[in-house]
């Protein structure tokens, strides 16, 4: 009699037991079933959605400058009211020879001491060094890259003016991908940073110095700094045209003696155009 209870209260344990294991394999199948359900959906979004959605309001957030990416359109600044004195003295200028009269005539705020101007030592940025050529860094004189310079300025709008320093026997795709290299390094220092890309200002059309810059070459080049624009996001602003003829070549009246950097007049006519196609 007492074997035949031992045998009976074995099998009540042992059904109790397998009983017990089955729960224990429903409830595994039920919370694994629900945390695929969850990691498919979250708010109506499958996973990579959500993640993606999350980490793109999270770089948005971060991101409180302008956002310039190259989309394969041009992009210019329209014509705006008069900006002011004010946004001008917001300006800096890296510039070749062309433009460097904004410093040795005085033009700008501080004078020929202005710190809006950053230029080489010589006053010359060749094309072929671009986008690794040093500048005197206004605030202490030590030579240091643009790239540098925007970091440690972190300068509200920089207008770009480089290319007639040795366009002459100069590449297309060589400048394009230096001229692309010096940008996308500047914004990669300085990302709230607006570019602001001038076309070149080209020669009178009396120019002859034998170095290859003609009004026709400035304007094969200006379609070249274009597509860089194009392929970064910087602005492409055509301030140049105040100071062309009708062919494209650099009027006398705003032209220094050597037929190829502006004088003070020309130079105001970049200054007014600028100031009235103002970044808002």
């Amino acid at each position: 009699m007492r074997g035949r209870l031992t045998a009976i209260k074995n099998i009540v344990w042992a059904f109790g037991i397998v009983l017990c294991l089955l729960a224990v394999f429903v409830g595994l199948l039920f919370a694994a079933f629900t945390r695929s359900r969850e990691e498919q959906f979250r708010g109506g979004l499958p996973l990579g959605s959500y993640r993606s959605a999350t980490v793109a309001d999270e770089a948005a957030d971060a991101v409180t400058g302008p956002v310039q990416e190259g989309d394969g359109t041009l992009k210019s600044l329209p014509e705006t009211g008069d900006a002011g004195q004010e946004y001008i003295d917001s300006l800096t200028f890296l510039c070749d020879s062309t433009l460097i009269g904004l410093r040795d005539y005085g033009i700008l705020n501080g004078g020929t001491a202005t710190s809006q101007v950053w230029a080489t030592p010589t006053g010359v940025l060749a094309v072929a060094d671009i986008d690794e050529s040093r500048i005197v860094f206004p605030n202490d004189g030590s030579i240091i890259t643009a790239a540098n310079a925007a970091m440690i300025v972190q300068p509200k709008v920089l207008v770009i003016s480089v290319g007639n320093d040795g366009i002459g026997m100069e590449d297309q795709y060589v400048f394009i991908g230096k001229y692309e290299t010096l940008i996308n390094d500047i914004r990669r220092n300085s990302p709230e940073t607006w570019i602001l890309c001038l076309p070149l200002t080209s020669v009178t059309a009396d120019y002859s110095a034998g170095d290859g810059v003609t009004p026709e070459r400035c304007r094969e080049v200006n379609g070249w700094i274009r597509s860089a624009c194009e392929d970064t996001g910087a602005f492409y602003v055509d301030a140049t045209s105040t100071v062309l003829d009708q062919n494209g070549a650099l009027m006398s009246e705003y032209a220094s003696a050597n037929g190829r950097t502006l004088n003070s007049a020309g130079l105001n006519q970049i200054l007014q155009y600028l100031r009235y196609h103002a970044v808002q």
